[in-house]
């Protein structure tokens, strides 16, 4: 699970120029939004958040590109459990961001971008408060089960009578 979320300091600048471009772009920069939103929402598995391209993008290891419809994308950058939200674009102009940006470390980017506050760290925190001992590897849903109710359960899936 992604722990934070960054915003690189021209992705807000460009999703401005989407909102003013046309409907197209405005409906791209909407979805865009959209795939933000759900980022900060804390729960965040980014390959389940937006439709991704088709190919992925092999060029940046790391990158993934979001398919925003009308030849629009979103371009991310994982590394370890940090999530960086790049460029947003039309295909072209993020190719070009790609190709143009190569090179770039995970320093680098980390270096260029700014924190996004993540909607879900504050109830998350305070489960950690009112919780702090209970661990998830400590809890065994089966153990309120008993002996015999496993017997007859897989007694009948064997085919056999318990």
């Amino acid at each position: 699970m992604i722990e934070k979320v960054y915003l690189d300091r021209k992705f807000f600048k460009g999703l401005q120029q989407l909102q003013r471009s046309g409907k197209k772009a405005a409906l791209a920069a909407a979805r865009a939004e959209d795939i933000v939103a759900r980022m900060r929402s804390g729960e965040i598995v980014p390959d389940r958040v937006g439709t991704t391209t088709k190919h992925g993008e092999l060029r940046i290891k790391g990158v993934m590109k979001y398919d925003l419809g009308s030849g629009y994308r979103l371009v991310t950058y994982k590394h370890r459990r940090q999530l960086y939200l790049l460029y947003v674009g039309s295909h072209d102009d993020c190719h070009r961001w790609i190709e143009n940006n190569r090179e770039l470390s995970a320093a680098q980017v980390k270096e260029r971008c700014t924190a996004l506050a993540l909607e879900g760290k504050a109830l998350n925190a305070a489960m950690a408060d009112v919780a702090p001992d209970f661990k998830e590897d400590d809890y065994d849903p089966l153990s309120s089960v008993r002996e015999r109710d496993l017997r007859v359960i897989f007694s009948g899936l064997v085919g056999e009578q318990a």
